[in-house]
């Protein structure tokens, strides 16, 4: 049996890919590759790495799916809003590269455009980071590390089937009134 998921993780990676590298012209990978020993491409490039995947936000929904007739049926559709804590770094061989592709990018994110593209996706902008000097973080002088941490919305639903009632059990006694 397949399953449905109600948050679709690989789909928001392929779109925020996208969009990174659309934005920016530069490769964008995950940085949980699949392979521990997974090379990584020349400098500059972005990499993402989700770490806050599906907070609840706010209450969850519980509507009825009509049928073709627009009647009620037994299908009931659950889902809400869920929080996405997505951490976005560029790597450059100097930290003003690496902070100029990020302040694109944080730049890109307020663009219509690319809000659009992401809500084809299901994805919403809810609260664009500030850029940060990783490097010094780090203490990696050697090369230029820029880092944003981005909240996105996604919607989250799925469906389940009631079935109909087949049996009822009557205890007691029954008159007419």
């Amino acid at each position: 049996m397949t399953k449905i998921f109600p948050v679709k993780f690989d789909d928001i990676r392929v779109a925020l890919v996208d969009q990174v590298q659309l934005a920016t012209e530069l490769t964008c990978i995950l940085a949980e590759p699949e392979s521990q020993n997974y090379p990584r491409p020349a400098k500059p490039y972005f990499t993402l790495k989700f770490t806050g995947p599906a907070g609840k936000s706010g209450d969850d929904s519980a509507t009825n799916v009509p049928n073709n007739l627009g009647q009620p049926t037994t299908v009931w559709n659950r889902g809400g809003q869920r929080k996405v804590m997505v951490d976005f770094n560029c790597y450059a061989t100097s930290h003003e590269q690496a902070y100029n592709y990020m302040t694109l990018w944080q730049a890109a994110l307020e663009q219509e455009t690319v809000q659009a593209n992401l809500r084809l996706a299901g994805i919403a902008v809810w609260l664009n980071g500030s850029v940060t000097d990783l490097s010094a973080l780090l203490n990696t002088g050697y090369e230029g590390r820029a880092h944003m941490e981005v909240k996105f919305g996604v919607a989250a639903n799925l469906t389940e089937d009631l079935g109909a009632i087949e049996h009822i059990t009557i205890v007691g006694e029954i008159s007419p009134t």
